[in-house]
């Protein structure tokens, strides 16, 4: 070949891309064109990459950045209304509500055991009282005693102001068993009302008594008791009891 042929007629160096062959790692065969290419910025070639390392996998390619996935807190917080509650943070129910303001009724048990401790505080109380007035007025403690057995009927209309072996331990059980039952059923009227032991549940205890005494028992049993302790000792009776509930342990 003439030499100013060759010369004249090769293209410059760089001058276009220029085809390598390449095989790609499934087997296929193919060209890539490295070189300068007309209006590049750089003279630099492009670098030849194999395909395992340039090229991407679909999922890798349409992944998005972290930066693009992160969502803040706000945006993935539910609302207010949509966020489940707790059993306890739920209100109640109108029909719940006016159950838990409604107190629980006390075991009748738990009564009859208040107000057996209350019978014993009165009966201490009303007969220590009893016996006082029966000795300042008559000499004799067991007076006020057996006045209290005329109660049940026993010891005829006249008793005796000296101790009896029937009569005074007669009067001292109706004594007690009267103001066992009479604590018992003062702690239940307690409980009914929703009151506790103070100066008005006691006034309305002593002057329950007093009626008692007075409407429902004998009329011997009221003239006895003014013989054996007078009419102050008698009214100190009922103070007593009064006493003796309002101060009632709980």
């Amino acid at each position: 070949m003439n030499p100013e042929r060759a010369a004249g007629t090769s293209e410059p160096e760089h001058q276009g891309p220029r085809p390598v062959p390449y095989t790609y790692h499934d087997g296929r065969e193919d060209y890539l064109h490295v070189g300068r290419q007309e209006g590049a910025v750089a003279d630099q070639p492009e670098a030849l990459v194999p395909a395992s390392e340039g090229m991407s996998s679909p999922a890798a390619a349409t992944a998005l950045p972290p930066e693009a996935t992160a969502l803040p807190p706000e945006a993935t917080a539910l609302p207010p209304a949509a966020t489940p509650r707790s059993p306890e943070a739920t209100p109640p129910a109108p029909a719940q509500r006016a159950q838990q303001a409604t107190p629980k009724a006390t075991p009748m048990s738990e009564i009859v055991t208040r107000g057996l401790r209350t019978g014993a505080v009165m009966t201490a109380a009303t007969m220590c009282t009893m016996m006082a007035a029966s000795t300042l007025k008559r000499g004799s403690p067991w007076a006020s005693m057996n006045a209290m057995a005329t109660a049940v009927g026993i010891g005829g209309r006249r008793v005796s102001d000296r101790f009896d072996p029937v009569v005074t331990p007669a009067g001292i059980a109706v004594l007690a068993g009267g103001l066992l039952a009479w604590g018992i059923g003062y702690e239940k009227a307690l409980d009914a009302s929703g009151q506790r032991s103070g100066a008005l549940t006691g006034a309305l205890s002593a002057l329950g008594g007093f009626l008692l005494d007075e409407l429902v028992l004998p009329d011997r049993l009221m003239q006895n008791f003014r013989a054996k302790m007078g009419v102050v000792g008698t009214l100190s009776k009922y103070v007593a009891l009064g006493v003796a509930s309002a101060a009632a342990p709980r």
